[in-house]
């Protein structure tokens, strides 16, 4: 076979295992979130992603806690192995915990054999913990074919988000992050931000971002939900 045809069915192959299922899945999300936005409630939905971390998960729980926020932490379950106390105290404390991954490794980038154990391993970390996990979020929405068929087969509910605020990055502030969230939420949206990794404290600045959008969001006559209230203590498939 020459080598441009090889190169060619390679490529279909890579669309096909992942690239595809990722954006399919991805704007299926969109889509039903701005076709519902008009008849949802004032109603936000916040998540956490990358965490736990030592330092800011902690801090941002005491802040929530004082709002009286709910949120979802989907964690990396390598991490939470390493910090129980962290998870444990958000068990107790009733927030939700779904999973990240094991290390957050992309789907794109992993074959079938290693993405099974990642998402099995993950689930079972947590479930070591008395987390009875519901919830996946993948690392930066990246699926593949064996991610989607684990995903079913363990019972749990694939959840992207609508609203972003690179709150990762070393170039945002507080004040931009803020801003950012206030420009893009809307009535039903589920806001993904981060308590673990990103550059340089970044973490920190999305908890001072939250301590000015909040109470701004709540002026508007936004209030804050569980993310099992969206779509019901058996989960809204994704894939279905």
């Amino acid at each position: 076979m020459p080598k441009i045809a090889k190169l060619g069915l390679a490529c279909a192959a890579a669309l096909s295992y992942s690239v595809i299922p990722t954006y399919l899945l991805k704007y299926r999300w969109i889509f039903r979130s701005r076709q519902r936005a008009s008849r949802e409630e004032k109603v936000l939905y916040l998540t956490f992603d990358d965490g736990p971390d030592t330092v800011y998960t902690n801090i941002l729980l005491d802040f929530l806690e004082k709002e009286q926020i709910p949120a979802a932490f989907f964690m990396v379950a390598g991490s939470a192995r390493k910090h129980p106390g962290i998870v444990e105290r958000m068990r107790k404390s009733g927030y939700q915990v779904g999973i990240h991954s094991l290390s957050h490794e992309s789907a794109m980038l992993s074959g079938p054999g290693r993405t099974g154990r990642d998402v099995k391993e993950s689930k079972k970390i947590m479930e070591k913990m008395d987390i009875a996990v519901k919830w996946y979020r993948p690392p930066w929405g990246h699926l593949n074919l064996a991610s989607l068929f684990w995903i079913r087969k363990l019972h749990l509910n694939l959840v992207f988000w609508d609203v972003m605020a690179q709150d990762w990055s070393a170039k945002e502030t507080p004040d931009s992050i803020c801003n950012k969230i206030l420009r893009r939420v809307f009535p039903g949206a589920v806001i993904c931000l981060h308590d673990g990794r990103g550059e340089n404290g970044a973490p920190g600045r999305t908890i001072e971002a939250l301590k000015k959008a909040i109470p701004l969001l709540k002026a508007q006559g936004y209030e804050f939900r569980r993310i099992e209230e969206k779509y019901g203590t058996a989960g809204e498939s994704e894939i279905d």
